[in-house]
């Protein structure tokens, strides 16, 4: 009697699972509507792998209208996943001169690793470093790399406010930007190169729990394609995202901004959090129009941070300045900002806006 009701219960729990796995499904489809259905999207990998392993048990119970729901379940999952595995084919003039190397990395506000941090990138020898939640006490870390990177701006914050960019070459122009109208700081800056100048947008997105952070992600998301859409030449953006490849909001921004996903093709590139491997997500991207080739995406190990960072090589196309803008999508308000010199080091005050 207690295996037949052991059984009985395995089988309720993989029903009770597999509901709660179809619900999701959906609900994450349905992202764009709301904020809350926009959480169930980010954990589309986590789903594939459940859907099948309740597949199997359901098998080994003889529910084989169940199994077909699971399988189901799991195939609804793959339409969004499959871009990280297969890189779309896209003609485009040859690249020239050396690749741009970048990383991005968020630091952890209450991490005290600072030399882990210093070791990476020394080893790493990037061109161009974005850090997040930048504190105080991180500032001797960067103090350490200023021989290497004539061009710092370092935005010294909390959480949300925190960042530094770290240039080898000193910008053409750059400002500051107001993304979200919350007061909080990103960094719009243009690289010389080879095949023409190159402008990024290093940043660190509000975090979507809430219906007041996810309207200031939505503005920020809102803004990037604006600015993305409407610019002429090779353009990138880098950071802390605080959204997933499966957000139909993260599509949105690629499809209307004209921009791709240096990982593609990469595979599964899980960023955060660093501890919880089961539940890796990626959160931290470089996104890239069609004036950039990108390469050698990769995410590196631990660091100390709830993060892990990334990395990738960029290099321009030919002539990709004579290209003409996209015409911007309606209904997008203005950024803010603020023009600062290209060379002088920055230092600001702390932002008291709240998130991730």
């Amino acid at each position: 009697m207690n295996g037949v009701t052991a059984r009985k219960r395995f089988e309720q729990a993989c029903i009770a699972l597999l509901m709660i796995l179809a619900l999701s499904t959906l609900l994450g489809y349905a992202g764009a509507w709301s904020w809350l259905f926009d959480l169930f999207a980010h954990f589309r990998v986590q789903y594939c792998v459940l859907g099948a392993c309740l597949a199997l048990a359901l098998g080994a119970l003889k529910r084989p209208a169940l199994v077909a729901l699971s399988v189901l379940a799991t195939l609804a999952n793959l339409p969004p996943i499959i871009p990280q595995f297969v890189r779309s084919a896209v003609a485009a003039p040859a690249a020239s001169g050396a690749a741009i190397k970048v990383v991005s990395f968020n630091v952890f506000k209450h991490s005290s690793q600072y030399q882990r941090m210093v070791q990476f990138v020394r080893s790493e020898a990037p061109d161009v470093v974005v850090l997040i939640e930048v504190t105080q006490a991180w500032k001797p870390a960067l103090d350490e790399l200023a021989r290497d990177y004539p061009f710092r701006w370092v935005n010294v914050g909390d959480d949300v406010s925190g960042l530094a960019v770290l240039s080898r070459r000193v910008p053409l122009e750059s400002q500051v930007l107001d993304l979200g109208g919350n007061g909080v700081s990103s960094l719009q800056f243009t690289l010389p190169d080879a095949g023409g100048p190159i402008t990024f947008i290093a940043t660190h997105l509000s975090w979507p729990l809430g219906p007041g952070h996810a309207a200031v992600q939505n503005a920020q998301l809102a803004t990037l394609t604006r600015l993305a859409r409407g610019h002429r030449g090779a353009f990138a953006i880098v950071g802390d995202l605080n959204v997933t490849p499966y957000s139909p909001r993260f599509q949105h921004l690629l499809r209307d901004g004209g921009l791709r996903s240096c990982a593609d093709g990469m595979g599964l590139q899980g960023t955060w959090p660093s501890l919880v491997w089961p539940l890796h997500i990626q959160i931290d991207h470089c996104l890239t129009n069609a004036d950039v080739e990108a390469s050698g995406f990769s995410v590196g190990g631990y660091l100390g941070s709830d993060h892990y960072p990334i990395s990738v090589e960029l290099k321009v196309h030919a002539l990709a300045s004579g290209r003409a803008a996209l015409s911007p999508p309606a209904d997008i308000p203005p950024v803010s900002t603020r023009r600062i010199a290209s060379s002088t080091p920055m230092s600001s005050g702390v932002s008291r806006s709240r998130g991730r």
